[in-house]
């Protein structure tokens, strides 16, 4: 049977070591799956500040851009987050810019959402 619970102080080492023997990791994970008392997995829900933005590819300059996003940066700070997750699409003005622009690429991945 598989059971859930929420990440604490006492379980994230655990856990850590768990999703890096196993070559994987869930960025700040908030709750484990367990199978028979074993953990076999984690998911973050909620907690990583996600960033979706959208400028208009002929009326924002490049420098319009990044003054627009350095604004989004210290309304975050303000509230005492210092990280976020950016989308970008492949297609973006942004894209091939992102790391130049101080961004750490985390995976080659595509998301995708769920209505539930």
């Amino acid at each position: 049977m598989i059971s859930i619970s929420h990440v604490t102080e006492k379980s994230l080492p655990h856990l850590s070591e768990r999703m890096l023997a196993d070559n994987h990791n869930v960025v700040m994970p908030t709750h484990i799956f367990r199978k028979d008392g074993d953990i076999i997995g984690s998911a973050s829900v909620g907690a990583a500040p996600l960033v979706w933005w959208w400028m208009d590819s002929k009326r924002a300059k490049a420098l319009d851009s990044v003054r627009a996003i350095k604004k989004l940066e210290n309304e975050y700070a303000s509230h005492g987050v210092h990280r976020a997750f950016i989308m970008c699409d492949k297609g973006s003005n942004f894209f091939p810019n992102m790391e130049r622009l101080g961004n750490k690429k985390m995976w080659e991945g595509v998301m995708y959402y769920r209505n539930f």
